[in-house]
């Protein structure tokens, strides 16, 4: 999805001096608080909201990088800005290091999908280091969020055929679930679910005939996820779900089948 429009160029202060967590929460709510989409908000209810988020578990997910992101009922737009500490802050990031590159989003409540896609793709761009530093190098809002554009791979909004393909894919590795699932949450339009499924040894193992070679210890991991997604990101899925098996060494714990679709309607929420 086109991340632009929701840039919140007005970012006040970009840089800033804070070292604690409530501190820089509150240089987030008052930075948002300029962007037009929030205009006549009070910067301690942002505050409130964002504080709340990181009770549930910290957006600072390692590497200097924190993703601090709330949601509003009452706003009809995303805003995502910027915040850089010079001198990192603490923030009980999930390594324990200081936090150097904040990048928020303030979201509309009843935009829940849009939501998830906007935080993959911008965790996708924070994960090359390389970017994290080009990031860092940038002086001014304007400047910081043109790198960010430059260095994203988000669509222009263009008009898709209506052609639809649906992959399974059988896993038996979490590592490999894990990183396959944040994969569906960056394309456009994706609809997916999760199923929790069991080795054929978990049925067997109440046969008489295979009982002796099965116990509970062995049932291990295993989950399906079912995706249907625009038929013009098939080969292209197909072709990072394969790296990813072969980066992990997990190929033969990862089943991939594909099959067009002669009838799709509807949708289902992430």
């Amino acid at each position: 999805m086109k991340l632009e429009p929701y840039f919140n160029l007005r970012s006040k202060p970009f840089f800033t001096g804070a070292r604690g967590k409530d501190d820089i929460l509150k240089a987030i709510a008052a930075s948002a608080a300029e962007a037009d989409a929030l205009k006549g908000t009070d910067p301690g209810r942002l505050f409130k909201r964002l504080k709340e988020r990181e009770s549930v578990g910290s957006t600072g997910f390692g590497g200097g990088i924190a993703i601090p992101h709330c949601t509003l009922d009452d706003i009809d737009s995303f805003v995502i800005g910027a915040l850089i500490a010079k001198d990192g802050a603490e923030f009980k990031s999930l390594d324990g290091e200081k936090v150097r590159l904040f990048i928020y989003i303030i979201a509309p409540a009843r935009h829940r999908n849009e939501h998830i896609r906007i935080l993959s793709e911008i965790s996708k761009v924070l994960r090359i280091p390389a970017n994290v530093r080009k990031l860092l190098e940038q002086e001014n809002p304007e400047a910081f969020f043109k790198t960010l554009k430059d260095l994203g791979s988000w669509e222009e909004g263009e008009e898709l055929p209506h052609e639809f393909t649906q992959v399974n894919i059988h896993t038996q590795d979490s590592r490999s679930f894990d990183r396959i699932l944040e994969l569906f949450t960056e394309i456009k339009e994706c609809n997916v679910s999760i199923l929790e499924a069991n080795n054929v040894s978990q049925y067997l193992y109440a046969l008489p005939l295979f009982s002796h070679f099965m116990n509970e210890d062995r049932k291990g991991f295993h989950r399906m996820i079912i995706a249907v997604i625009n038929t013009v990101y098939i080969n292209e899925t197909v072709r990072k779900i394969r790296n990813i098996c072969e980066e992990l060494n997990t190929t033969s714990k990862v089943l991939v089948t594909t099959q067009a679709l002669s009838y799709y309607s509807g949708g289902i929420d992430i």
